[in-house]
C-alpha cells in the first residue's frame, strides 16, 4: 500500500487489518504518515480518510481558506495546536479515542492556523473535509519550516 490509496469499492470497510497496514506504511513514508481515502478520486465533493501518523510525522501548520475539516481519533493520542497569524500558540487541544478524559472529535470551520502532533508511537484519525482536493489550495504557515528536519526542531520549540 502506498502512502495514499484510494478506495475503489461501493462499500468501504475499515478494520484492524487496515489500521495495521496504514501504520506499517507510515513508518516508510517520507512524511511519516499514510492514508486510505474512502472517497474514490480527488475530484469527489466529500473526502473521508483514515490517516495513520507516526509520532514524528511531518504535519506543518496550515489553514483552510474555503474548507471545513473535522476528524475523530480512532487510536493513540494527538495534540491539536492552534496559532494566531504571527505563529503564537493560542490553544493546545489534547485528543484521544472515546472513553478517555480528552476530546475525541474536532471540527474547524474557519481559516485558523492549526497542526496535529501525534503523542503516541502511532495515532490514527478519521478525517472528513469537502473536496475537491487541489494541492495549490494548501495554505501553509509562512512562519513554519517546510523542511521535515528543520520542522522537528521547530515543533520541539513549541513545547
Amino acid at each position: 500500500m502506498p502512502a495514499v490509496i484510494y478506495n475503489t469499492e461501493d462499500v468501504a470497510l475499515v478494520g484492524h487489518d487496515i489500521l495495521e497496514t496504514l501504520k506499517a506504511e507510515a513508518v516508510n513514508a517520507p512524511l511519516r504518515r499514510s492514508r486510505l481515502c474512502l472517497h474514490r478520486t480527488p475530484e469527489d465533493p466529500l473526502h473521508e480518510m483514515v490517516i495513520a501518523f507516526c509520532r514524528d510525522s511531518f504535519v506543518r501548520p496550515h489553514r483552510h481558506l474555503t474548507k471545513t475539516e473535522s476528524f475523530h481519533v480512532i487510536e493513540g493520542r494527538i495534540l491539536v495546536v492552534l496559532f494566531d497569524d504571527e505563529g503564537r500558540v493560542t490553544h493546545r487541544i489534547p485528543m484521544e479515542p472515546p472513553g478517555g478524559d480528552s476530546a475525541f472529535l474536532y471540527r474547524v470551520a474557519a481559516p485558523i492556523w492549526h497542526m496535529l502532533v501525534p503523542e503516541t508511537e502511532f495515532a490514527v484519525i478519521h478525517e472528513v473535509t469537502n473536496g475537491p482536493f487541489r494541492a495549490e489550495d494548501g495554505d501553509f504557515a509562512p512562519w513554519s519550516p517546510d523542511d521535515p528536519g528543520a520542522f522537528q526542531a521547530y515543533r520541539a520549540s513549541l513545547f
